[in-house]
């Protein structure tokens, strides 16, 4: 009853090594049930379901396969009703593979509760109502269906929450009780209940008792197996997701000093003199919002150095033809005929300018 089928963890999304044991695909179901899951559990829920959900889901898985084994139960209880002397048990074979066949559907819908209470009704009722209608009363040969009782005890084990195993034992003893000493029975059970009426009683509420304390037990512990086992995949998954962030980090921190490097060396080669250096970031980089505006900042100041340049230039030019013209002056002395036309100057051009307006 524990081959439900296991969740698979789903591979990370981020392009980075995923560790073995996240990646590692689960042993494979038994292809045999495979086909009944199916039909007859419920949907597997997503990897991110909640603890609930999960136990739901194995409820129900556990459930299909008590109900797999239902079936063949009443299929065998067919060929024991053509053969036997009740008359009513073909009826009551019927009735319980309908009520069986519904309570198959809502399980694959999701309704476990519902459909573990109606499994749990129909065979407490199956073997309670072919005792009830043994046709001349209770003898010798109905003894036996009283251990058809444990069959509810199963399944309220494997649909609904472990106390309610106890609960449905306490009923079939009550039943076993009614049926010893109310209902009509043969001289012959008659006289052996009057005389070991607690050697018959007994063992069947004892049997009912101690199956439902394995039933709560087997429960019991394979809920602490999955809390386990949740709890270790929860670990396991931040296990896997600080191993990527604590990747992540590193490969950052390299980037982040390669860049700083970078920036580095562009203001080394600033601070002698290449003012065309620029930081080669990208807009990806870390450091983009520094690096950007730094070389925005050296762009310009490069061009504001080529304007002064040019503008030193074109001053020492002028300065130039000034100290010519001064040099020309003097060479010219004070001799006015040899003073050349005040236009050949530059100042003398300008004067002449002056006077023409």
């Amino acid at each position: 009853m524990n081959n439900f089928p296991t969740r698979s963890l789903e591979t990370p999304t981020r392009n980075t090594q995923v560790p073995v044991y996240l990646t590692s695909k689960p042993q494979e179901e038994n292809r045999i049930l495979q086909w009944w899951y199916r039909l007859a559990a419920p949907p597997e829920p997503a990897r991110s379901a909640s603890f609930k959900e999960m136990e739901r889901f194995r409820r129900g898985t556990a459930g299909s396969q008590i109900i797999l084994a239902l079936y063949l139960l009443l299929i065998t209880s067919v060929f024991a009703s053509f053969v036997g002397t009740n008359e009513y048990l073909i009826p009551i074979v019927i009735g319980s593979a309908i009520a069986l066949t519904v309570a198959t559907v809502l399980n694959r819908l999701g309704q476990i509760t519902l459909a573990g209470t109606l499994v749990v009704l129909t065979f407490a009722a199956f073997p309670m109502l072919s005792i009830v209608s043994t046709p001349g009363g209770l003898s010798m040969l109905v003894l036996p269906l009283f251990a058809l009782l444990v069959l509810p005890l199963l399944c309220a084990a494997s649909f609904l929450p472990p106390g309610w195993v106890f609960v449905v034992a306490l009923g079939n003893c009550l039943f076993t009780w009614f049926s010893l000493t109310v209902l009509p029975r043969t001289a012959e059970l008659d006289a052996i209940l009057a005389i070991a009426f607690a050697g018959i009683m007994l063992p069947i509420i004892f049997s009912q008792f101690i199956v439902s304390i394995v039933a709560y037990a087997w429960v019991q512990g394979t809920t602490r197996a999955l809390i386990r086992a949740n709890h270790a995949e929860e670990i396991a998954r931040l296990e896997h997701d600080l191993g990527l962030q604590a990747a992540e980090s590193a490969q950052q921190k390299q980037q982040l000093e390669a860049s700083v490097q970078q920036i580095v060396e562009t203001h080394i080669r600033v601070a002698n003199g290449d003012w065309s250096a620029r930081v080669p970031l990208t807009r990806e980089n870390i450091l983009w919002q520094i690096s950007g505006p730094l070389n925005n900042l050296l762009a310009r100041t490069q061009r504001w150095r080529q304007e002064a340049e040019q503008l030193q230039q074109a001053r020492m030019a002028i300065q130039q033809v000034r100290n010519e013209n001064e040099q020309l002056r003097r060479a010219l002395g004070g001799n006015p005929m040899q003073n050349p036309p005040r236009s050949t100057t530059l100042k003398g051009w300008r004067d002449d300018r002056d006077h023409s307006y």
